[in-house]
């Protein structure tokens, strides 16, 4: 049942709400850092300089930190930027490719990335409150990658329900999952403290297995093949986009919080693992298919697949060949998993994922947390052993492979902070902890919060005839059927054909229905008869077909929009003449 007026202003006064409180709150508990204050800098190296002739490591390493804070507008912004047109370019176009859903793929995008952004800063502020006395949130250009990485958790689940759930449905989910991905967060940042730069655990898999079992709660059996929950030739073209956007900046979205030379490997790591997703697509998307050609979903989704795969570890010693090993096997299983997976797993087990988030970010998450217990493993900082020698910069990657106490001066100087001393074998246990937390945390919650947005009638869930479809939300421009057709068959019927082979309707249909000609229509359809022809005289399942449908001259134009037979009489119906 289609809501009412009053119903739909529910929504807008709910955001109108938190928007405020949100706003309270920021007053209240949120401040710039080091870098945003005034004169802190030479307050520090004065500080430092009166103290000559004596060497205090904790004042050293305090100064450091915060001389690099005052840098970070260079060194952090171009990286922040490059993430930011992911989050609201590259996934909103990537998830236009619905003939029908393209406002509120790119519009409930930005809604959703822009309200996450505010709300997962507080968030990940209050569980930092857990290890510090100092009961403020303090925000750099650092905590802005942070909540745009958030923000990327939040849409990847949007796309497994994309179409499906309403937006006061998105706007609940956002809000529960912002809580309980915050939590993961701050279980891996003191607990586990496992390495996962690119945020292929936290973010991808998180994102992706919170959104399968929300979508599991909230399935939708009228969803199931439903002939919008297709593209058009347009709407694909405008996915694609998205993903060009997302393929190129990369990169920076696993170099964004590295530093030093682990910098320098994520992004070389992260553009060769891209380029091998894409090669790996294009060779099994035309292999696998039965007509050897390519299939643009696999085009559109499986070339990313490099990214999520290499970003546990793209800031490792593994080796450009490494990282090109982890892109191409990523692309061989987020294709497979488009070609063969989610059919299966929409059919038989009626876990709906309009976008195929598994195959892009959680069958590629996996692979990565693999890659980040063996790279683990085999990590060291002694040179003249089997392992690889990260030398100082192990406890960059690593921090809490660290000694606990007792830094060197290089030590210090280079940020390193003291850690649990942890053994290589140790670490790798530690990055496949940290992935069984994250997929039972997301699975419980999305559980949860599944049965909170689909059980409370507040939450205002879509109608079955407003399934996949941007009329519900959204005004659209009077003539936006001619180029939003519902379906495949009322594609078809939007043309004007010219030919029998290009009449897309089935003329032969009962009560008006298409369907495609056949050879055999097309043979009977070549013999004319005339409308004057008495029906006892016309063969047996002969079909007029007039060979032009439409025609215009200097006085005006004529056009036949629909012909059909009527099942009572063999005589031919002309309507919308």
């Amino acid at each position: 049942m289609a809501l009412t007026k009053l119903e739909k202003l529910v929504l807008p006064g709910i955001m109108l709400l938190v928007e405020l409180i949100l706003i309270v709150i920021f007053g209240l508990l949120v401040e710039y850092d080091e870098g945003g204050s005034p004169d802190h800098e030479y307050e520090v190296a004065m500080e430092l300089a009166n103290r000559s002739g004596h060497f205090d490591p904790t004042l050293a390493q305090d100064y450091i930190l915060r001389l690099e804070s005052t840098r970070t507008a260079t060194k952090v912004y171009p990286f922040f930027q490059d993430v930011h047109v992911m989050i609201f370019i590259g996934f909103g176009f990537l998830m236009t490719f619905l003939r029908r859903y393209g406002y509120g793929s790119v519009g409930f995008n930005m809604l959703l990335a822009a309200f996450v952004i505010q709300w997962s800063t507080v968030t990940l502020g209050l569980f930092s409150f857990i290890d510090t006395e100092h009961y403020r949130i303090t925000i750099g250009l650092e905590n802005l990658v942070l909540s745009d990485f958030a923000a990327a958790a939040v849409l990847i689940t949007f796309g497994s329900m994309l179409g499906r759930a309403s937006p006061f449905q998105l706007f609940g989910i956002a809000i529960f999952e912002v809580i309980f991905y915050s939590a993961n967060n701050a279980i891996n940042d003191h607990v586990f403290r496992a390495a996962d730069v690119g945020g292929s655990m936290i973010i991808h898999s998180f994102g992706a297995y919170f959104g399968l079992a929300c979508s599991v709660i909230l399935q939708r059996k009228k969803a199931i093949d439903h002939p919008r929950n297709s593209s058009a030739y347009h709407s694909d073209m405008f996915a694609m986009i998205g993903t060009l956007f997302l393929w190129l900046f990369w990169p920076s979205f696993n170099g964004a919080l590295a530093s030093g030379n682990a910098q320098y490997r994520a992004i070389i790591n992260t553009y060769f693992s891209m380029t091998g997703s894409v090669i790996a697509t294009f060779i099994f998307s035309m292999a696998l298919d039965g007509k050897r050609k390519l299939d643009m979903v696999h085009v559109q989704n499986a070339t990313l697949a490099g990214g999520v795969a290499i970003g546990s570890v793209a800031d490792m010693l593994i080796g450009p060949w490494a990282g090109l090993f982890i892109g191409f096997l990523s692309g061989i299983i987020s294709v497979v998993g488009y070609k063969y997976l989610t059919p299966t797993m929409d059919k038989w087990f009626y876990v709906q994922d309009t976008c195929g988030v598994h195959n892009l970010h959680g069958l590629p998450g996996l692979l990565s947390a693999v890659a980040s217990a063996i790279a683990a493993g085999v990590a060291s900082n002694t040179a003249g052993t089997n392992l690889v020698n990260y030398g100082s910069s192990l406890y960059l990657v690593f921090p809490a492979r660290a000694p606990s106490s007792n830094l060197t001066v290089e030590e210090i100087l280079l940020g390193i902070e003291t850690g649990e001393g942890r053994s290589a074998g140790e670490q790798a246990g530690y990055q496949l902890a940290l992935l069984a937390s994250t997929l039972f945390i997301a699975g419980i919650g999305g559980i949860i919060t599944g049965l909170i947005v689909g059980c409370i009638p507040c939450f205002q869930k879509v109608a079955d005839d407003g399934l996949f479809d941007d009329d519900l939300y959204w005004q659209l421009p009077d003539d936006a059927d001619n180029y939003l057709p519902k379906d495949e068959d009322e594609e078809q019927a939007s043309l004007l054909p010219n030919s029998p082979s290009q009449i897309e309707s089935g003329l032969n249909g009962l009560n008006g229905k298409r369907r495609r000609l056949t050879p055999e229509d097309e043979r009977k359809s070549s013999e004319p008869i005339s409308l004057d022809t008495p029906p006892s005289q016309r063969k047996p399942g002969a079909i007029k077909v007039l060979p032009l449908i439409s025609m215009r001259g200097e006085s005006g134009s004529i056009e036949l929009d629909d012909i059909t037979r009527t099942p009572e009489a063999e005589d031919l119906k002309v309507s919308n003449v």
